[in-house]
């Protein structure tokens, strides 16, 4: 699916539109199901990939709520933040990050993809993903910058999209999160 960096793409149960800064208050993200129950995740390096028992839940606390609103609605001038809405209620959020990543300055980090619990399994997923290939084009990159939560369905669905393991590593995203799977998408393809 092609589309440009600020087009609104408007399915049959949704609708996915670029945000500005004005549309992420502190609260926006209070009725969102981030829950995600993970029971298998992945561990290793790419080359030496293997399945782990590790079980939690996935969720975010008010506090992480309100600080992820405040780093979007900041995000959302010069990079590109995307709400899928079905109705009035917020099914799914993606967001790439405008700075420069890499040796050459050739990714874009996709900084969030999120689906509510009520929405996965859906396609939601895709056509998000399919909003952050166009808005990481349109910053001028060549390449995502992924760093996927390490439970297999997130990792796969990543797989699915694109993505493949990262051939560099972004050192500060790797320290905040180091059981994150580095993934990247080649948008030049």
């Amino acid at each position: 699916m092609k589309l440009s960096a600020s087009a609104t793409i408007v399915s049959s149960t949704w609708a996915i539109r670029r945000l500005n800064t004005a549309d992420i208050g502190p609260d926006w993200l209070d009725g969102f199901q981030r829950r995600q129950d993970v029971t298998l995740v992945y561990r290793g390096a790419p080359g030496d990939r293997r399945i782990a028992t590790e079980p939690f839940i996935d969720d975010w606390s008010a506090d992480e709520r309100r600080a992820l609103c405040r780093e979007l609605a900041a995000m959302a001038e010069a990079g590109r933040v995307w709400a899928a809405m079905e109705g009035e209620n917020l099914a799914g959020f993606a967001a790439v990050s405008p700075e420069p990543l890499g040796p050459d300055g050739e990714y874009r980090q996709l900084k969030e993809l999120q689906v509510d619990a009520r929405w996965r399994g859906r396609g939601l997923g895709r056509e998000l993903m399919a909003a952050c290939v166009a808005g990481g084009r349109a910053m001028g990159a060549r390449k995502l910058y992924i760093s996927s939560h390490s439970a297999i369905e997130t990792v796969s669905f990543y797989e699915r999209s694109g993505c493949v393991p990262a051939r560099w590593l972004h050192a500060p995203q790797v320290e905040l999160e180091p059981f994150d799977w580095q993934m990247e998408y080649d948008l030049e393809r």
